[in-house]
């Protein structure tokens, strides 16, 4: 009787850990659309999350989709005509649209606020990206 009694408990534990375990990180879709100043899609560029290796690259009409972390800021990263452009995506943000064009080129505001959180992200994104949940959202999301 005392064996069955600790056997049970140690399935309820793995089970109830494993469970946990399993929503360690959550993840969503950021779609976007990336088009020139006069409204003309920018296809076959590169959409990066800053601090990974972890992008996107645009379609014929300029759109793509990312797979972010769900209640978390962080920062898409263009390189475009020999510049960088970030932009901030903030966890309310579902679909941007990006403008490149004169003027249009830097985002100081999100430029100064990555290099404050740049070495605190790059650890937790990595980190992030590296988990199994990430593997398992690669399957559903963006598809």
């Amino acid at each position: 009787m005392r064996k069955t009694i600790l056997i049970l408990l140690i399935l309820t534990y793995n089970l109830t850990f494993s469970q946990s375990a399993e929503l360690e990180f959550e993840f969503r879709d950021l779609s976007g659309n990336l088009v020139e100043e006069n409204g003309q899609p920018l296809p076959g560029q590169t959409v990066m999350i800053k601090g990974t290796e972890i992008g996107a690259t645009t379609d014929f009409d300029g759109n793509f989709c990312l797979i972010i972390p769900k209640n978390k800021t962080v920062f898409i990263e263009l390189p475009f005509c020999f510049d960088q452009i970030i932009r901030e995506i903030k966890p309310t943000d579902n679909t941007i649209e990006l403008k490149i064009g004169q003027g249009k080129r830097k985002s100081k505001k999100a430029t100064r606020n990555w290099k404050k959180l740049k070495a605190k992200l790059n650890a937790e994104l990595n980190k992030i990206y590296n988990s199994a949940e990430y593997k398992e959202a690669e399957k559903n999301i963006c598809r």
